[in-house]
């Protein structure tokens, strides 16, 4: 950008910019930034006359970026962001804080570290909001928006321009209901494999090729694990259900047998929702970690390690 851009240019019409660029709507980016439709459409003409470009076009989506905008937006992104820390507080104080933090988490994770979480929150930072949601298909995107703060889960890929903490690790147990008939004599991995099996698969679609993939959470970890010398990636048909609380509520009502992470499972046979039978298989761990942008410091660095220190406790 040259010296006459900028002299054409000041912050208010970055933050339009970046706000079109995620709302793709006039109307949207206004209320998202306090501003009245036509205030949004005269910074934009602004922006046109100062870059000598349409930037955003109307299409059937909405307003669509041009490929100059394409190319402007991460180190607009970044730039906002630097500024951002720049103005921000020396120091955070968890005591005085008002933040709101927006976290993704699986409800498994949620279960095993976030309540640990909340109390140590609760405790040093009252004013603090946590708003944990579940995962969907934008995770990168989210973050580099900055929508979202922290995405904790089990990962293949991280993109390097973020940040992966690993927190624990965790491995398969088998568990079928109380009162289970097989429970009437000893349970072996013969016994196992003549129940019908269940096993849990996340949405996300496994891509061999990673070019392109950004955030790719970890799907059918269990098909790593075998059964009477067959791997559960070779049976046919299995049942299969989103996530271990899903997992759970079938395991209770009917008599099949499903492979869960060892943390949540004790947890539901604590409660006495179900028996748990070790794994014969032998397969690796898979780790859980926290995923954050890249020289994040501040509150979302004092977030995580409280996270780091909930988990390193379990």
């Amino acid at each position: 950008m040259s010296e006459i851009h900028l002299r054409n240019l000041d912050l208010n019409l970055l933050r339009v910019f970046t706000a079109l660029l995620e709302e793709q709507s006039a109307t949207r980016a206004g209320a998202r930034l306090g501003l009245t439709q036509s205030a949004v459409s005269h910074a934009l003409g602004r922006l046109r006359a100062a870059l000598g470009d349409e930037l955003f076009v109307r299409g059937p989506a909405g307003l669509q970026a041009s490929a100059r905008a394409l190319e402007m937006s991460q180190p607009v992104r970044a730039a906002l962001k630097l500024l951002e820390e720049a103005v921000a507080p020396a120091r955070f104080e968890p005591a005085t804080t008002e933040r709101v933090f927006n976290v993704t988490a699986s409800a498994y994770a949620c279960s095993v570290v976030m309540p640990g979480v909340v109390r140590r929150l609760l405790d040093e930072a009252p004013g603090a909001k946590l708003h944990l949601l579940a995962p969907t298909s934008n995770l990168a995107e989210d973050l580099d928006r900055g929508w979202l703060d922290m995405v904790i889960g089990g990962f293949d890929h991280v993109a390097e321009r973020f940040s992966h903490t690993p927190l624990f690790e965790d491995t398969g147990v088998w568990v079928i209901r109380a009162g289970h008939p097989a429970l009437a004599g000893p349970i072996s991995d013969e016994v196992l494999a003549k129940l019908p099996r269940l096993l849990i698969s996340s949405s996300d679609a496994p891509r061999p090729d990673r070019r392109g993939v950004d955030l790719q959470r970890i799907s059918n970890w269990s098909e790593s694990y075998a059964l009477g010398g067959v791997t559960l990636r070779e049976v046919e048909g299995p049942i299969s259900v989103p996530d271990p609380y899903s997992a759970l509520v079938m395991v209770g009502e009917t008599d099949v047998a499903a492979l869960m992470p060892r943390r949540l499972a004790m947890l539901a046979e604590e409660a006495g929702r179900v028996v748990v039978i070790e794994s014969t298989g032998e397969a690796p761990p898979f780790t859980v970690g926290a995923v954050v942008r890249s020289g994040e410091g501040g509150a979302v660095e004092w977030l995580l390690k409280v996270i780091c220190d909930v988990a390193g406790a379990l």
